[in-house]
């Protein structure tokens, strides 16, 4: 009888504890089901939305590929549209930042600076990886400067961490203090971009000795 009492008394307690605990375990049940099969999805269109991407820049470059060969109107505007659409879709992806670059190439080469200038922006704006970000900010001073925006070229050179890059940014500001006739300040830059070459262990490119022997001439 006792021992009866005493299942009795158990399945009065499980029933207890499933009313008042019962709901909420089996939310927290749920809700890890959908974590794992919700992480699952995010992982397969993650797959998915890379290869699309890839898929997507292939083609892109196997246009580029064809107007470099032959240009004409319709080849330049599919080209466009291509790399304008790779960029709406993945534009926090790299082969949206590619696209961007090739653009503002094309923009370059149209004499279109202000062109240039934006999709540069556009890439630094899309949280490009460092490496990206580094090409973007070096190209994007050359186009200031081209448009007399000086002070904001110079600035984009000296602002933040170049990291690796440091050499490729103080060899191009040697060349705008060339360009002005700061010669001294020049072969400085120079100079700084031939040991960061070094340190880095990479051969000092010959047109940087070029450069330095041309700037050290005028002192």
């Amino acid at each position: 009888m006792d021992t009866y009492r005493s299942e009795e008394e158990q399945v009065e307690a499980i029933k207890k504890w499933w009313q008042e605990n019962g709901t909420s375990t089996l939310l927290s049940v749920v809700v890890a089901i959908a974590l794992v099969f919700g992480w699952r999805t995010w992982q397969d269109n993650q797959k998915s939305y890379t290869e699309a991407g890839s898929i997507a820049y292939q083609d892109l470059l196997e246009s580029i590929a064809e107007l470099e060969t032959s240009s004409d109107d319709i080849k330049i505007a599919t080209v466009d549209y291509k790399a304008e659409t790779l960029k709406e879709a993945h534009s926090d992806s790299g082969f949206g930042h590619m696209a961007a670059f090739f653009k503002a190439r094309q923009a370059v080469a149209d004499n279109d600076l202000p062109t240039a200038e934006e999709e540069l922006r556009w890439v630094l704006e899309n949280k490009p990886v460092f490496e990206m970000q580094m090409v973007a900010e070096l190209r994007l001073a050359k186009v200031l400067y081209a448009q007399g925006l000086l002070d904001q070229a110079k600035a984009l050179i000296d602002s933040g961490e170049k990291g690796a890059f440091k050499y490729a940014f103080m060899e191009l500001k040697g060349d705008f203090l060339v360009i002005e006739g700061d010669y001294q300040a020049a072969v400085d830059a120079y100079t700084l971009s031939q040991d960061e070459s070094k340190r880095l262990g990479l051969p000092v490119p010959q047109t940087l000795a070029v450069k330095t022997i041309y700037a050290k001439s005028f002192l």
